[in-house]
């Protein structure tokens, strides 16, 4: 069964927003700029999804779908093996999931880090809390029940930061020698160097303590 012009024109108007929000960011995209590459009438976008705003939380619904799914689907032997099986999903996640949206979802991630909009709090509810509190947990049985708070957000701060590495500095990698190959390439390699690391971090901190 063919679609409706409507339903066409709303699915339009989303992709081309994707675009036109991750090439721009929020603020300076324009509702003309997405009706002009969707190929429809300016007022559509009221029509369908109310505002810019509300197009730009159809967006983020499309491109972070809800994370909850990471409290159960991490289930392995060791508190190690756990850690590894989570970095391994969060790295596919990041740097494979979804070909075509890999760049305009992780653009717009950056825009609302550089610049946050009223719309970041769904990022943080639907995509990084439910990884953060899997993360935690998983840290918890590696450092032991007494951990301090502040030692696992200290350690969780540092995974995610050697998670995301990449996707924040790949250009000025790709300009610099010895070439250091995208995470793509290798993907299986730099998850283990990712978990041998940390691990090797996480050990030395909870030995100090």
């Amino acid at each position: 069964m063919n679609e409706s012009p409507d339903v066409n024109t709303k699915k339009a108007l989303l992709a081309a927003a994707i675009k036109v929000f991750a090439d721009k960011g929020f603020d300076s995209a324009t509702v003309r700029a997405i009706c002009s590459m969707a190929k429809a009438n300016v007022a559509a976008v009221n029509y369908h999804f109310g505002s810019k705003n509300g197009l730009y939380s159809a967006v983020l619904q499309k491109i972070f779908p809800n994370g909850e799914e990471w409290k159960a689907n991490i289930a392995s032997s060791t508190p190690e093996e756990e850690l590894r099986e989570f970095l391994r999903g969060l790295a596919f996640d990041i740097y494979e999931r979804d070909n075509g949206l890999v760049a305009e979802r992780w653009a717009i991630f950056l825009r609302e880090m550089a610049k946050p909009s009223e719309n970041l709090d769904y990022i943080v509810h639907h995509q990084v809390q439910p990884r953060a509190n899997t993360l935690r947990t998983i840290l918890i049985k590696i450092l032991g029940p007494y951990a301090s708070d502040t030692t696992l957000a200290y350690c969780g701060s540092n995974i995610w930061a050697m998670m995301l590495d990449h996707l924040l500095t790949q250009p000025i990698l790709d300009r610099m020698t010895p070439h250091r190959p995208q995470v793509q390439d290798s993907i299986d390699e730099w998850v283990d160097h990712i978990v041998t690391f940390s691990l090797g971090g996480l050990m030395a901190t909870k030995n100090k303590s």
